[in-house]
């Protein structure tokens, strides 16, 4: 990825992939108003910021604190990567520019990765859930608070698991080894993968295991949801249509679960029919529905996407780290 003309080429590719997905000029023609938009395209750049914040604890909970500054490209482009990829294979990018340029072994980046990805989802799909009652779901106010309260208490179960012994990593990492060796003696690749999974276990039940961190994370992932719930409440506002943050957050958290158990690049519209279904049960005109899903991909999806493309170029334009070579392979 160091030739300019590689780099260059998958570029282009990206902002191909990212201009067919999203449309822009489909959502040109659905007559918003563009004052709200220009507030939703300005939260992004909030967007990018609470990742890297998120990202720069987790960071250093495993020993590698890195500045901010150095984390913005890294988070942005695996954010348009992982969208553009089946089941956000793509993220495996991550560990790699993490290793080449900060010198991060594969261990603490995976473990960095994995909570952010699986707690994240984790927490939309409480979140939502618990959005979804009184919204989507008629429900009285005492359900409702009930079902919040055990959406929260819920949302923290992956650090309770953890404490109690349930390890899934250091499972596996037990199956996988087979004490092989190869011929020349040296560990063969059931063992390698064994050790980096004990590695990674020892350093998620690190990241789980302070409260601290843990508390820091779920509040700075809650922060970005609330984010992207006004980004779709602006964009009705924008059609017209004045539905609540929570009801927002119900249909567009619900949604992109949806897109995620697709493992489809986007969720190949299986987020868009999931979320314009919902909005449709709140009371939005279908027209106005499937408008808010276009507007949505042009006002979020390709700004993000672009940053994403532009944080690649400027990753392998920039030096790698010295380190890198001494790192754990």
């Amino acid at each position: 990825m160091r030739r300019w003309y590689v780099w260059v080429s998958i570029s282009i590719v990206l902002f191909g992939l990212l201009v067919w997905r999203t449309r822009p000029w489909e959502a040109f023609a659905v007559g918003a108003d563009w004052r709200p938009l220009l507030a939703v395209i300005a939260l992004n750049v909030a967007v990018i910021g609470a990742w890297s914040i998120r990202s720069a604890r987790l960071m250093a909970a495993v020993g590698y604190p890195l500045p901010l500054l150095a984390l913005v490209p890294i988070v942005s482009f695996a954010n348009t990567i992982n969208n553009l990829t089946p089941a956000s294979s793509g993220e495996a990018l991550r560990a790699v520019i993490l290793r080449r340029r900060h010198g991060v072994p594969y261990g603490r980046s995976t473990a960095v990765i994995l909570v952010e990805r699986l707690w994240a989802i984790w927490i939309m799909a409480m979140s939502a859930g618990a959005a979804a009652l009184g919204t989507v779901v008629p429900a009285s106010p005492g359900i409702v608070g009930v079902g919040w309260v055990a959406a929260v208490v819920a949302i923290f179960a992956p650090a309770l698991a953890y404490r109690l012994g349930l390890r899934p990593a250091a499972f596996a990492a037990r199956i996988v080894d087979s004490g092989a060796v190869g011929d020349d003696g040296m560990p063969g690749r059931r063992a390698r993968l064994a050790t980096l999974l004990r590695d990674v276990d020892a350093n998620v039940a690190g990241i789980l295991a302070s409260p601290a961190v843990a508390i820091g994370f779920v509040a700075s992932t809650g922060l970005i949801f609330i984010v992207f719930a006004v980004q779709l409440w602006l964009i009705l506002l924008a059609l017209g249509q004045d539905i609540s943050p929570v009801a927002a957050w119900a249909a567009l958290g619900i949604a992109t679960i949806a897109g995620v158990l697709s493992a489809l690049p986007f969720g190949l519209g299986a987020a868009d029919v999931v979320m314009t279904t919902l909005l449709a049960v709140l009371g939005v005109p279908a027209a106005a529905a499937g408008a808010a899903a276009l507007l949505l991909r042009a006002t979020v999806t390709l700004p993000l996407g672009l940053a994403g493309t532009a944080s690649w170029i400027a990753l392998n334009r920039g030096p790698e780290s010295a380190t890198a070579e001494t790192a754990d392979p």
